[in-house]
């Protein structure tokens, strides 16, 4: 409910009140729902893009934003005492990113054509998606709680690194309830490694799928924010 909540939330934003909305808008409503599909569909958009580059490779780094924004609205629901210990941390990586996609977006300032418009994302409520979730979610309860009795909180850390490949999201809400025999810490610093390996594959897609003029552009803006 948590989840569909905040997804559908942007869903009907960018739907119904900012329905024409440029490449930023598109970014940061697109983050809300999912950072890795939007930084995939911002940069294939960009490689036909005869101008606003710089506004695609800003608006893939404020989906990032906005995931953190997300996950930080997740673990505030489920996980009160994690939260406390991870606060200071998610409040520096929003203001980083965001900064990063700021100073990206105005280096070289350009102004969007008016049909580079953003297509609306597809309902995140339909079957489907809400069955691949729901999927995900009960895999990701077998597994962690399987890492964890049988190789403790060295292999919490290795699962953590892994699923950055695949929708963090049930990683993330599972380990927040999941009541696990770790330390609090040990949970921090899964969630963090989690992000972080989400943030590489999500620079991988992009230098990928993203045209050859923002490559270079893409690379910083993420190597900052991992970092």
């Amino acid at each position: 409910v948590v989840i569909s909540a905040v997804s559908y939330l942007s869903y009907l934003l960018k739907k119904f009140v900012f329905k024409n909305s440029g490449i930023l808008i598109s970014g940061i409503l697109g983050g809300l729902y999912s950072s890795t599909a939007t930084t995939i569909i911002m940069s294939k958009k960009s490689k036909n893009a005869c101008a606003s580059q710089n506004q695609y490779a800003g608006a893939i780094i404020l989906s990032t934003c906005m995931m953190y924004l997300r996950v930080l609205i997740i673990l505030i629901i489920f996980n009160p005492e994690l939260c406390s210990i991870l606060l200071l941390s998610f409040i520096i990586m929003i203001i980083v990113s965001g900064i990063t996609a700021f100073i990206i977006i105005k280096i070289k300032p350009e102004t969007a054509t008016e049909n580079e418009k953003i297509e609306n994302d597809k309902n995140p409520l339909e079957f489907k998606v809400a069955l691949i979730f729901m999927l995900l979610y009960v895999a990701f309860t077998f597994v962690t709680w399987y890492v964890i009795s049988n190789f403790g909180s060295h292999g919490l850390n290795m699962l953590s690194l892994v699923v950055g490949v695949t929708d963090i999201d049930p990683f993330l809400i599972n380990l927040f309830q999941g009541k696990y025999i770790v330390a609090q810490s040990v949970l921090a610093l899964a969630t963090l490694q989690a992000l972080i390996s989400n943030n590489i594959v999500k620079a991988i897609y992009a230098v990928t799928f993203a045209g050859s003029k923002i490559r270079k552009t893409i690379i910083i803006g993420f190597a900052v924010i991992i970092i």
